[in-house]
Order: structure tokens, then sequence, then C-alpha cells
């Protein structure tokens, strides 16, 4: 049962989008003045103050908006500000401080479900490739948790796999949820004409396209003609006005392309709003230390990746390795996010495939206030270097250390190489990794100004709020 406010906020909604697509860009600053003097909480208007401060100072983020705002169609358009800014936002962030402040409990911002671990593809060191197959999370399973989420104040929710239009029931899910905004990674072969056009007609689901460089770095992980399936996917989303992104798995083969103009323009032209840069992980399907990029690498993307991207060209790219001083560090364990499996089991992260429970027998609230959840949490963050966010590449002894407190199960074959027999590869990576990192966070005061900002101490209600 929606509130009175919310119900006149969704109406407002309704009837504003479709004058502000057709604003001169001054009028729409102005609704960023209006919302941010009206925002309800203190995270909320820090964000649309950021927001105004883009807008004014005509950051390349803003035409990111001016793109959305003009190339959607009205409805998904509709769906986007209503679910992801209104509910979301503006209603949810509220509710998920007074769980903190009534109950103690920490809610994440969002939280990733894999409704099936099927997938028409075997890409090459996927790190959902040794899952189960046979297990899909059961639709009553998945309508509980988003229930359950929405009464925690979440409202954004991430679905991965897998490949989740794989599932034809999560059309249903999608439409019975229609508050929630839903972010879905795929692979894309699967959005021909025919599901763009479902996808426009649901309007609160954003595909985020795996693609991993052009045709001969995409081919070479994912098998032949993909590259070509997935740009027509693009090409489909476009015409119908659905907001979309892309996905990218960073190896040390790839790096260079991913970062490169000719590829980020080419992403532009095809409609992609924002994007995601992803490290190999060595887990998963034939876990192998040799495709994760290099500490030089990563010093490269920090320098030339997703925070010059975003700061030079219309497009968000986020990258959750470099971004970390943005959010104080790691964000698993139900801080920011967790990942619930196929299985139904709880893990801290999509790369960490060990889990202490299961939905299937617990509430979400049970789960985010678990003694594995909560060790985690408190060792957040891993160390003063935000450069150094990973319990798995960056603090391997930190995942070593939980694992051995709390004794949680595998939840695929080969998970637990990361605690066994690739201790030795992980601890010499961040050595190395310490050595070139640690002397960037010192000698650039640019991350570490973030580390002292509010939306970073928002990170640790727990340790920050007393």
């Amino acid at each position: 049962m929606i509130s009175v406010k919310e119900f006149a906020a969704n109406q407002a909604v309704k009837q504003l989008v479709p004058i502000v697509s057709h604003m001169f860009d001054k009028d729409i600053g102005r609704l960023i003045t209006v919302a941010h003097k009206l925002a309800p909480t203190e995270f909320t208007r820090s964000v649309l103050e950021s927001a105004d401060k883009m807008w004014r100072e005509q950051s390349p983020n803003m035409e990111v908006i001016k793109r959305i705002v003009r190339q959607s169609n009205s409805h998904c358009l509709s769906q986007l500000v209503a679910d992801f800014g209104v509910k979301h936002h503006w209603f949810g962030d509220k509710r998920r401080e007074e769980m903190y402040s009534k109950e103690g409990i920490v809610v994440p911002f969002t939280y990733l479900i894999s409704p099936t671990m099927r997938c028409n593809l075997r890409c090459v060191g996927c790190y959902a490739g040794e899952y189960s197959m046979k297990d899909d999370l059961e639709y009553e399973v998945i309508d509980r948790i988003l229930t359950e989420g929405k009464e925690l104040g979440v409202y954004l929710v991430v679905i991965v796999g897998g490949e989740p239009f794989i599932r034809q029931d999560m059309w249903d899910i999608y439409q019975k949820h229609s508050d929630i905004f839903f972010i879905v990674f795929t692979n894309g072969t699967l959005i021909d004409e025919e599901a763009a056009n479902h996808l426009r007609e649901l309007g609160n689901v954003a595909p985020m396209l795996s693609i991993e460089g052009y045709e001969e770095e995409t081919d070479g992980r994912r098998g032949k003609g993909v590259f070509h399936k997935v740009l027509q996917a693009m090409d489909n989303l476009r015409e119908e006005g659905v907001v979309f992104g892309f996905s990218s798995m960073i190896t040390r083969k790839n790096v260079n392309t991913i970062i490169s103009d000719e590829f980020n323009d080419m992403l532009i032209e095809k409609g992609c709003a924002m994007g995601w840069h992803f490290l190999y992980i060595p887990v998963g399907r034939n876990p192998d230390v040799s495709l994760m990029p290099t500490v030089e690498q990563r010093e490269l993307l920090r320098n030339r990746g997703a925070f010059y991207i975003r700061t030079n060209k219309p497009l968000f790219v986020i990258d959750f390795w470099n971004d970390a001083p943005y959010v104080g560090g790691c964000i698993a364990g139900g801080r920011h996010f967790f990942h619930i499996n196929s299985h139904g089991d709880a893990e801290p992260c999509i790369f960490v495939h060990f889990a202490a429970d299961n939905v299937k027998q617990k509430s979400l609230r049970e789960i985010l206030t678990s003694p594995y959840f909560n060790a985690i949490k408190s060792r957040q963050p891993y160390s003063d270097n935000l450069l150094r966010p990973c319990m798995i590449i960056d603090h391997p002894h930190v995942l070593r250390d939980i694992y051995a407190e709390i004794l949680p199960y595998t939840t695929c074959p080969e998970s637990e190489s990361l605690v066994t027999t690739l201790c030795g590869s992980l601890d010499s990576y961040a050595s190395e990794a310490a050595q070139v990192l640690d002397a960037s966070w010192e000698n650039d005061p640019a991350p570490r100004a973030l580390a002292s900002n509010w939306f970073w101490r928002h990170s640790y209600p727990h340790k920050y709020r007393e």
C-alpha cells in the first residue's frame, strides 16, 4: 500500500515528464534546484546539490541527462523518474534512514538477483560459469524478495545471471513490480525487436549489454557473431526509446580498446547512456590470474578510464575499483549491495561465491544483520587507501580471515580456490598493487578529498552516525 504522498508524487511525475522532455535547458536546471530545496533527506539533498553544480557548470554528466530526456520514450522516462528518482531516492532514502535510526539495520542502496544461471553463451572467464545450471530461483521467492526490499526502502534492483532474458516469466515480475526500476545485465543476444518493444511498454527495465570491445575482443570472449548481435540489440532499444547502457569485463587484453575515444564514441552513437567497467576477477569458469589487468593497467584505468570518460564525454561510466573513493571502498556484504544467486544463497558480492544464509529460509532483514555480513561490514574499509578497495585482489587476507571466522559454505565449484590454491598469486598481486596505488593515493589529493565528503560518511552509518 503506497502512501498518499507517494501516490501524489507519481501522478505529478506522469504530468511533468512529457513537459520536461520539451523544456529548454534552463528550465530543467530550475527543476533540479526546486527538487533540491524540497528533498526529504540529507543524502538526497547532497545528490541534488551535486546535480545542480554539474548543471551550472554544464558538465558532460548533464549532457547524459539531456540525452536521456530527449531520446527516451515518454513512458520509459516517466518510469525512470518515478521509480528511481521519486520512489528509490525520495521515499526510499527516507525509509532506509529510518531503518537504521529505528532498528539499527543498514539497508543497502540496491541488491542483485540472479533468477537463473542458464545462458545461451559460454564466455571465457565467466564469473558465473561454474554455478549449477539446474537451479532457477522460484517466481514466488523472487516476488517475495522484491516485496521485502520495498518494505526496507529499496526500489532499485539489479538483475544478473546467467542470461536473465532466458526466463520468460521475468516479464511478469517486471510488470507486477512496476514501482521498482530494474537494471538488467544481459549479453544482448536475445533482445530482438519484439523484446525491445516489450521493454518500451514496461518502461521500468534498463538493459546493460555486455561488450568487450570491437568484434575481435567481443567475439573472442563470447563467440562468433555476438558483437554484431549486441550492436543490433542497441539499435532495437534506441529505436524504441528504451534507456540502456553497456557493461565491459576488463582484462589485460582489452584495456586500451575499452578506454579509447573511438570505442566510447561508438557507444554514444549507438545510444548508450551509461556503462560499467568490471575488472576480471579469477573466479568462476577456469580462474586465470593471467587475465587480470596488471597494476600498471589499473593505474591507466584510474587516469584514462571511467572518470576521464564521464568528465569528457556524455557517457556516465562507473568503475567499481577506481571509483571506490566515492563510496568509501568496498560496497559488498550489504553495505551498498549483495547478491542472491539462483539457488537463493545470499553472497556478499557477485565475485565472492561463499554464503551463510539462503533467502528461502530467511528474510532480507535477517540476512542484512547476519554474522557473515556484519563481519564484512565491520572490516570496511579494509585500509585507508580507497584505491585498493577489494578483499579479493587488494586485501586477500581479509577474505581469508572472514572465511576462517564464519566458515561459510561454497556456492559453486572452484570458489574455494580464492582461499586455497590462488592465495600465493593473489597475495603477490596485492603486494604489487600496494606499491603502485599507495603512491598514487599519497601523491594525488583528489581521491583523498573524496574520503572526507558527506556521502562517504553516509556510507558507514554504523560507524559515523552515533
